[in-house]
């Protein structure tokens, strides 16, 4: 068990090694046909290749921050049907387990949580749900705080979903996906032309599966996403995209930890309750967006967007009582050598409760030990409306060149949410290695606790210049002001009303130095701000906080090499919060911004191509964290579930007569999942999670002109190994065990 204090030593150097994957995204270019076999091969060039955002103008290359890119074809490749699959191709990303029955996408971005910081073709996405990838052109991640381009959050970054547009191209391509995870899978993705300059688009995907070595977990999920376009390859331009979800599925929970580890069960053992577990959501969103060029030199666009995110959460956990001492020998659930409290120092003793008698004392028999079942419960409904205009212009003054960019947000938000009481204290406890899950409950949680009502309002006007000085100088410079405005109404009990406003300026200022055309290399300075309703949620204890604050400082380069058909990146970056939010350590029902958190890091990235046949992903992130304040007042330890070293690598190589083979890894070190205080009074100790090392496989073949056929194998050594982790305390944590071996087998008909 690691021990930590106020003095322990944590490496202070600005280190890490940061993977951009700048190109991953590239655009492929004018086919050859190879000697052998008539076999098409495509030409890539990595270089000039652009954000898919109007705030910034430049080419990925000279862009001076950290951008990693997953595009649609190596989604294809991987068969990843989810947004958490694509972002495994992504160092310093890490999975979160959700919080009292919150589900979906849940990440840690750079060491920093990322569950506010989902964007969908550059406006928030702030719904609840798991996001699919079959209306995905590309995933873009924006690493390092910029409140300058998104407004709140990006402490970490942001993750952008680039959704397919209309084109003037057709496109029938359909597939069907089998597997030994009980898969169905089926997509579709069709575009036609309607006119000269319009088309219309449509992608639709349903499914239905099991998990691997999880006996009861399942998902089932569909959707449409139309898509229209007017305007197309003219100087204005009109586009609207409507995208609808659904998913209807048993969600899994994981295991508890016992003695700050995964308790050590079998992979399959489950400790729901599948008789009325669910994790329902729907989701509807609908952007609209106009852009008009009116010269070479200046543009206008207007992007407006309307969401409506409803989700329904009954999740059953394994949770411990609250006790580390039994108060006589005769206590329901003492054995041999268990502590007791009149044993312990009198400002230690923390006995045993009547309705949580099985909290384990250190010391005590896996299979003495006993679980209870915490329950949380709730439903909701967030509405978005939301609407970004922007100006982009290039004009000189004198010597300098400049490209600036100008915009106006408008943001609305509203989270409707109902809290169902909890079932923890009135279920029998089970044993922690042999789980009922079939277990008799009393139905379905229908006493409301909570009826909480959060609404957002934001403004934000914001303005960037981007100035060439000469053929090798670019300096940018930038600012930004938001009003964030937050009501909060919970009518229910102890009824709460809260009103809160934040008023910040965000700069961010950039050098980027080009030896040629070829190399990139930068120092940026950026800075961001979470504000406490950023999660569309108050309270009484950080209602009357101003926001908290963080900065980095980045410094990389960028490289296209082997006539640009192969991207390298590196970075070092170095992220400052100073005001965290802590609990106040003189009222403790209270928070205080008077914590502190730094993450220094170093990425590294490969992407393109070896040669003409050979395509290489691979990088490496190494993260160094800590935190004062989050395990207590002035202490020092871990940010929670943050890898020192994450590392990833994918390769496939194209033989002639339609066969491609693939291969790869994905390596996540031993992540510190949460801090203990109760096992041993008077101690901290960290709860942690084994590192992995999973390796997967592909293997692809062209039937025909229109048909192929794709094999892929996922965790091939079935490793068992833990995706993420939730830690509060050693009563309310969960892992989610990985699934094991998969094999999926997909038809895909392109006409």
């Amino acid at each position: 068990m690691q021990k930590i204090g106020p003095r322990d030593r944590v490496w202070g150097g600005t280190v890490g090694l940061v993977t951009s994957l700048t190109g991953i995204g590239a655009a492929h270019a004018q086919d050859g046909a190879s000697s052998s076999g008539g076999r098409e091969l495509q030409t890539v060039v990595v270089s000039g290749q652009r954000s898919s955002l109007d705030v910034l103008p430049a080419n990925i290359l000279d862009t001076p921050q950290t951008i990693d890119v997953v595009n649609s074809e190596l989604i294809r490749q991987q068969g990843a049907a989810t947004l958490a699959d694509a972002l495994k191709n992504v160092p310093g990303i890490t999975l979160n387990a959700g919080e009292g029955g919150t589900h979906g996408d849940l990440v840690n971005l750079r060491g920093f949580s990322a569950g506010d910081d989902y964007f969908m073709d550059g406006l928030r996405d702030t719904g609840v749900y798991d996001r699919d990838t079959f209306d995905y052109e590309a995933v873009e991640i924006y690493k390092g705080p910029a409140s300058t381009l998104f407004g709140r959050g990006s402490t970490g970054g942001v993750i952008n979903q680039v959704l397919k547009s209309a084109k003037l191209t057709p496109v029938d391509d359909f597939a069907l996906t089998g597997g030994t995870n009980s898969e169905v899978r089926m997509t579709a993705d069709l575009d036609q032309p309607i006119a000269d300059h319009a088309a219309a688009r449509l992608n639709l995907m349903g499914q239905r599966n099991h998990t691997d070595g999880r006996p009861f977990a399942l998902t089932q999920r569909w959707g449409a996403a139309p898509a229209l376009g007017f305007g197309i390859d003219t100087a204005t331009t009109v586009t609207l995209k409507y995208l609808h979800q659904q998913e209807d599925n048993m969600p899994d929970y994981g295991l508890p930890f016992i003695f700050d580890r995964p308790v050590p069960v079998p992979r399959d053992t489950f400790y729901g309750l599948p008789d009325d577990d669910r994790f329902k959501t729907r989701v509807d969103v609908i952007t609209g967006r106009v852009q008009h060029l009116f010269n070479n030199n200046w543009s206008v666009s207007d992007t407006a967007r309307y969401g409506n995110y409803w989700f329904l959460s009954r999740q059953t956990a394994a949770i411990d009582g609250s006790a580390n001492c039994f108060p006589t020998a005769t206590t329901s659930g003492y054995f041999p050598g268990a502590p007791l409290c009149a044993s312990l120092a009198a400002s230690a003793q923390v006995p045993v409760a009547a309705n949580n008698p099985y909290f384990p004392a250190i010391g005590t028999p896996l299979d003495a030990i006993e679980v209870l079942r915490d329950r949380p419960s709730s439903s909701g409904t967030i509405r978005t409306a939301m609407n970004d205009l922007g100006i982009t212009g290039r004009f000189s003054s004198g010597p300098l060149d400049h490209t600036l960019v100008f915009g106006l947000e408008y943001d609305d938000e509203s989270a409707d949410l109902t809290r169902y009481v909890n079932q923890d204290t009135v279920i029998a406890p089970v044993p922690v290695l042999a789980p009922d899950a079939f277990e008799p409950f009393p139905g379905t949680q229908t006493t409301v606790s909570q009826l909480p009502n959060t609404q957002t309002h934001t403004v934000g006007v914001y303005a960037d210049d981007m100035i060439t000085l000469g053929a090798h100088w670019r300096l940018t410079g930038a600012i930004r002001y938001d009003s964030f405005h937050a009501h909060y109404d919970q009518p229910l009990g102890k009824a709460s009303h809260f009103d809160h406003t934040d008023d910040i300026w965000s700069p961010r200022a950039a050098l980027v130095y080009k030896p040629n055309e070829r190399l990139s290399t930068y120092f940026s300075y950026g800075t961001s701000f979470d504000p406490s309703a950023e999660n569309l949620a108050l309270s009484a204890s950080n209602q009357a906080l101003p926001p908290e604050k963080d900065r980095t400082f980045e410094v990389g380069m960028k490289a296209d090499i082997l006539q640009k058909a192969l991207t390298v990146t590196a970075a070092l970056f170095d992220t400052e919060m100073t005001n965290a939010r802590i609990s106040d350590p003189l009222q403790p029902t209270l928070q205080t911004l008077a914590g502190t958190e730094r993450v220094q890091g170093l990425e590294i990235g490969v992407q393109g191509y070896l040669t003409e046949r050979w395509e290489v992903l691979a990088g490496y992130t190494y993260l160094d964290s800590w935190a004062i304040g989050l395990a207590g007042p002035g202490i020092r330890g871990p940010i929670p579930n943050t890898a020192h070293n994450q590392g990833n690598l994918w390769t496939t190589y194209e033989f002639d007569h339609g066969l491609t083979l693939g291969t790869g890894f994905n390596y996540i070190g031993q992540r510190l999942a949460g801090t203990d205080t109760q096992f041993i009074p008077g101690v901290i100790s960290v709860a942690s999670v084994p590192g992995y090392v999973t390796w997967d496989a592909l293997a692809s073949y062209r039937l025909t002109h229109s048909l192929s056929l794709q094999l892929n194998g996922y965790n091939l050594t079935d490793r068992y190994y833990f995706m993420n982790s939730y830690f509060t305390r050693p009563n309310e944590n969960h892992t989610v065990p990985g699934p094991g071996r998969t094999v999926l087998l997909t038809a895909r008909l392109s006409l």
